[in-house]
């Protein structure tokens, strides 16, 4: 009687010990095991790797590139904007529209845990987007500074169909942001240039208004004819002048001598109009002439302007041009041809180890406490 008391001290605190074991560790493990290879959908990942660079990464590295990729800082900011974009609301919301998202996550036949909505969620925007999250992962490799899109659903089709969406939609964000850049480069100096156009046109319509309000064709060359027409008509006013003087010295009363004078009135009468014409009255050339020169100055300093703006352009286009980037697909996204997840030997390793650790803490608990209670 006493051995068999004996015996069963000693059986029952191994049979409880068995009992705690098999209940925390084993019955946990084995139903995790029924749910992973009996109930668990298969989910198919579909991966792709892209690039975002700037049109200036095609010229040679320089030192400090060098260097910058040998210490793993080859991702810019550009590129950490594309990856946000891809596990956005906004981006989730453009695949809700053209993929009808929420209906591939909740096909037919996917298990109570992985569809959405799961019975532990609540049908929201956000939990579909905590749900979004989960399945749409993007990350940089540090040993090639390459993106890593992974788009993981109950289809390989329907996974392949996300991450071609997903890049086709990156692809329009970096149009998007060279035009919003290159508005912001160009747009101040277009506008610069087109305000002197407006300037040019609109002081050509005061010349062109001006030429035909006083019959100027060209007041230079107009200018250069009357000079001209005054200095043809002094040289013959003096040498008529010249030449009465002699006929008076030696016949004073030739008859020609009053044909002379009448020349010499007509051509002062004729000379006095032309010089008329050139200065004098306000309506006479030269003051028209100091109109048209202040207009045509005028215009010649704005095409000088213009010739600047335009060169300030070049030069803004061209900086814009190499500060453009590029979305580039290093590998296509893959139509994968098996279930890579769930992860079913390393799901059961995990929580068979966890769990055998939350069994070694009870069961120090548990001796401490018979310890103490045995003192």
């Amino acid at each position: 009687m006493a051995h068999t008391m004996s015996f069963l001290q000693r059986l029952y605190p191994r049979t409880t010990k068995a009992k705690l074991f098999y209940g925390t560790v084993i019955a946990p493990t084995f139903v995790t095991a029924l749910y992973l290879y009996l109930v668990a959908s298969p989910q198919y990942i579909s991966e792709t790797h892209f690039l975002v660079r700037g049109s200036q990464n095609h010229s040679l590295p320089s030192l400090a590139n060098v260097m910058e990729g040998s210490l793993g800082g080859g991702a810019s900011e550009n590129t950490y904007a594309v990856q946000d974009y891809m596990v956005s609301r906004d981006a989730m919301d453009l695949l809700r529209r053209e993929l009808h998202l929420e209906q591939i996550y909740n096909r037919k036949g996917a298990d109570f845990i992985a569809r959405y909505p799961a019975f532990f969620l609540h049908k929201t925007m956000e939990s579909f987007y905590w749900y979004y999250k989960r399945h749409i992962k993007v990350v940089l490799d540090a040993d090639t500074s390459l993106s890593v899109l992974r788009v993981r659903s109950f289809s390989a089709e329907d996974s392949q169909k996300i991450a071609n969406a997903l890049l086709q939609a990156s692809e329009k964000l970096v149009n998007e942001m060279n035009a919003r850049q290159r508005e912001n480069l160009i747009g101040a100096a277009q506008k610069e240039v087109n305000d002197t156009l407006h300037k040019i046109q609109e002081l050509q319509k005061q010349l062109a208004a001006y030429q035909n309000r006083n019959s100027l064709i060209d007041p230079q060359k107009q200018s250069v004819s009357l000079i001209s027409t005054e200095y043809a008509l002094q040289t013959m006013l003096s040498s008529t002048q010249m030449h009465l003087q002699q006929v008076q010295k030696t016949s004073p009363d030739s008859p020609s001598t009053g044909v002379l004078k009448n020349q010499i009135d007509i051509l002062k009468e004729q000379l006095a109009a032309v010089r008329s014409q050139i200065t004098g009255a306000s309506n006479s050339l030269v003051p028209k002439l100091m109109d048209f020169d202040t207009l045509t100055i005028r215009r010649q300093l704005l095409e000088k302007i213009l010739a600047s703006e335009v060169a300030s352009l070049e030069s803004a286009k061209a900086q814009a041009d190499r500060q453009m980037i590029f979305l580039e697909e290093v590998t296509q996204p893959n139509l994968p041809d098996y279930a890579e997840y769930p992860p079913n030997i390393e799901v059961l390793l995990i929580v068979f180890a966890t769990l055998g650790m939350v069994f070694l803490m009870i069961s120090l608990l548990v001796s401490g406490a018979r310890e103490h209670s045995a003192n």
